[in-house]
């Protein structure tokens, strides 16, 4: 199903990848924050909801793919890419930014000028602070994904416009093995010491793997050649092993589950038709700004509600994302369109 060339049922996916990342947020990994506190804590739906992550990195493989092939060189890429990604940064940086004192009970406190630079810039805080020699306090933590995007569009772009579509696949999917291995040797201290400095700019890629499934699935999706449909199975098996310090039985089924959401609703019409209800196409053409906003802002929501009015603890979080909602349309809606619009004359 597409609408304005657009995959309709990619938007539903984010929406699910979204309400995933909000289980996460709003009821397990900030328990020292809550006015619950860690009363959800074994819960395997919210427990696990960071995998919502990796459902969007699955969805930025098939798109970034399908954006290179209608894109003719490098340059444009680039550019396509950023008009996508800066202005709702931006503009969620200054909106996060400026409220930070009225949602002054937020996890990451009150933000100076300083942790403005790494989302504007999409370049991860530690490198910052290595080449400047001073600290770049956290705006919102979970920016660390957009890092790790916008690596392998650089990486990714260079090697599909140097080279060809299956080279540059193939080229990813080695830094991705690469990256995995330093982790395993790691963790098993195997690791030669004069490797460990290294450890800090490796860390990223062990996230690669995802986008090259979410390509080869693309490239089934597209020409039904079932050697790229074996090739996504076998690069889904290994991007498994992505974070192997946390791995356990229970977070690969729920992981499973993903990938087969993720095929499913690409492939089977009945779940192409489910994920393309409104529910979850709206949450998904919001995601973005949504996934910028959300985190820190929503604890501090939570907080104030609780100090006011007594709700049940289950309905705190998502009354509280609810109310970020509205401003992450108003963001992809109203504010977002206009200044895309505006850099693309400037930039074309």
């Amino acid at each position: 199903m597409q609408k304005n060339n657009r995959i309709l049922v990619l938007d539903g996916l984010r929406g699910l990848a979204i309400l995933l990342v909000f289980l996460f947020h709003g009821y397990y990994i900030g328990v020292e924050n809550y006015p619950f506190g860690d009363l959800y804590k074994d819960n395997i739906l919210v427990k696990y909801g960071d995998l919502g992550v990796q459902l969007f990195f699955l969805i930025s493989g098939f798109v970034i793919l399908m954006s290179m092939e209608k894109t003719p060189n490098f340059i444009k890429f680039i550019k396509n890419r950023w008009i996508r990604l800066f202005p709702s940064m931006l503009i969620c940086s200054v909106i996060i930014f400026t409220t930070a004192r009225f949602f002054y009970e937020r996890p990451l406190g009150i933000p100076g000028w300083k942790s403005l630079l790494p989302g504007i810039l999409f370049v991860d805080e530690g490198l910052l602070e290595r080449i400047f020699k001073t600290d770049f306090p956290v705006l919102e933590s979970s920016f660390w994904s957009l890092y790790i995007e916008v690596k392998f569009y650089a990486i990714f772009g260079v090697l599909y416009y140097m080279l060809n579509r299956n080279l540059a696949l193939l080229g990813i999917f080695i830094i991705y093995l690469v990256a995995v291995s330093y982790q395993i040797l790691e963790f098993h201290h195997l690791l030669p010491s004069g490797l460990l400095q290294f450890k800090a700019y490796i860390g990223n890629f062990v996230y690669f793997g995802w986008f090259v499934s979410g390509a080869l699935i693309y490239i089934y999706y597209k020409d039904r050649d079932k050697r790229y449909l074996y090739a996504f199975i076998v690069a889904t098996v290994c991007a498994m092993f992505y974070m192997y310090r946390l791995q356990d039985s229970v977070r690969n089924v729920y992981l499973v589950i993903l990938i087969l959401i993720f095929v499913g609703a690409l492939f089977w019409k009945p779940m192409e038709k489910f994920f393309s209800m409104r529910l979850f196409t709206f949450i998904g053409f919001i995601s973005y700004p949504v996934y910028l906003l959300h985190e820190n802002m929503m604890v501090s929501l939570m907080v104030k509600i609780n100090n006011h009015i007594q709700i049940p603890y289950w309905i705190l979080p998502i009354v509280s994302f609810s109310l970020v909602l509205p401003i992450a349309y108003l963001v992809a809606e109203y504010i977002e369109p206009p200044i895309q619009k505006k850099l693309k004359a400037i930039l074309k």
